[in-house]
């Protein structure tokens, strides 16, 4: 009966629970839920999400706000595949305001959604009787901007919902990410921030600013590194990034420092991943420096112990989750030009975003008769995530020890390295 708000930003939003436990709150407290629209969902997922969304739709709950964030981004390889375009909404966080000048922060590795596999997750949830700490500031001052970025669910749909899919992702494709970019320049960003398309942090991109930060962590370690996520591949930088890299920053550890306990551990070696090239290439950088490495089908978390500070993030370890571009996109659509047209005006008068900034034009080839458009965009590639750091003894060691149960789980093996 306390609550005065929540604001929640979750990547998927399909948990049926979840959404049951939010409008009795809503009864009460104002709700606010920042998702992917329908077409940002795959087909195991979306039925529970549709459903969801149409009761929202009809405003039982005055309380209950659903907000969508459609941006899309096209990067490096992926501009090749026709069509290839992503969400960059990848964040799963929360902000609670209480009545009595309290509130609670919430960042987990953990979709909360029927149809993902049974996983390990991490999740963070730090109580400040005040609300004005730096972790609080940075997670306000986050879902204030988020949210002014982002359109009620109930406007968006009666734009989108006769559209079929393709027709739905060109409409969010005209989303801009990048406009109104904000530079976050407060001291908070130390102990927290969040990355995105429309966040600077001190001058650089926010995605830069992450991989710099936890650089300079690893860089400061002297008696352990322990990184575990579904994804550690951040090698070869996109975008004329100059600074170290993550996976080079471990190497220069552990060469530095033989003694140093340096691990990784992830979900799937570079054997089980489509694309295998840039994995196997970190996994051989990292056995020839003499770091051990194991994967382990349950890990889903996603954190950083390097001596006593923990990082815990939303973020995969990645070159693409560390890259921030300011570029031309392009999207393909198999569909004709008048009707691409009609939906990218119809977005651009929604969505209220500079015209100059997104171009259209018909797409002729020789191979085929079948109809084809682009369209164009400049924006920014900058996905949407989610950092805490927290230096304190007793918090790494029980986080280590997590580290270890998964590291020496039945489930848990050796990477083998090809000879």
């Amino acid at each position: 009966e306390n609550i005065a708000e929540v604001h929640l930003a979750l990547y998927l939003f399909n948990n049926k629970d979840l959404y049951t436990v939010l409008k009795r709150l809503a009864e009460r407290s104002n709700v606010t839920v920042i998702s992917l629209p329908l077409a940002g969902y795959d087909s195991r997922k979306v039925m529970t999400a549709r459903a969801i969304y149409a009761d929202i739709a009809k405003g039982g709950t005055k309380n209950f706000n659903l907000l969508i964030y459609p941006h899309m981004y096209v990067w490096y390889g992926a501009e090749y595949a026709e069509g290839a375009a992503s969400y960059s909404f990848h964040v799963k966080a929360g902000y609670v305001t209480y009545k009595d000048g309290s509130c609670k922060l919430i960042l987990t590795s953990c979709n909360m959604a029927p149809g993902d596999p049974y996983h390990s997750e991490i999740a963070i949830i730090i109580e400040d009787d005040s609300c004005c700490t730096p972790y609080s500031e940075a997670f306000r001052m986050f879902f204030n901007e988020v949210e002014k970025r982002s359109y009620p669910w109930s406007q968006y749909q009666t734009k989108t919902a006769d559209l079929p899919a393709d027709l739905q992702r060109a409409f969010d494709f005209v989303f801009i990410g990048k406009h109104r970019l904000t530079d976050w320049t407060d001291n908070f960003v130390d102990h927290a921030f969040f990355t995105g398309p429309f966040i600077k942090i001190k001058g650089m991109g926010s995605t830069h600013y992450a991989r710099k930060k936890i650089v300079e962590i690893i860089k400061n370690a002297e008696r352990r590194v322990l990184v575990c996520a579904q994804h550690v591949h951040d090698l070869a930088p996109f975008n004329g990034y100059s600074g170290s890299t993550l996976i080079s920053a471990i190497i220069e550890k552990k060469r530095e420092n033989p003694n140093i306990d340096v691990k990784v551990l992830k979900q799937v070696s570079s054997s089980g991943l489509a694309d295998k090239r840039r994995a196997a290439f970190v996994e051989c950088h990292l056995n020839y420096a003499g770091v051990e490495q194991r994967v382990n089908k349950l890990v889903h978390d996603k954190f950083i112990i390097a001596d006593d500070t923990v990082i815990i993030t939303t973020s995969n370890f990645t070159a693409t989750q560390f890259g921030w571009g300011e570029r031309r996109m392009e999207y393909t659509v198999k569909k004709k030009y008048n009707q691409v047209n009609q939906v990218v005006n119809s977005a651009l008068s929604f969505f209220n975003h500079p015209v100059h900034l997104v171009s259209v034009r018909p797409v002729r080839s020789r191979r085929t008769t079948e109809p084809k458009t682009k369209i164009v965009k400049e924006d920014v590639f900058a996905e949407i995530n989610g950092f805490v750091i927290i230096e304190e003894q007793s918090l790494a060691d029980k986080l280590a020890d997590h580290f270890n149960k998964l590291w020496n789980h039945r489930l848990s093996e050796a990477i083998k390295i090809p000879r």
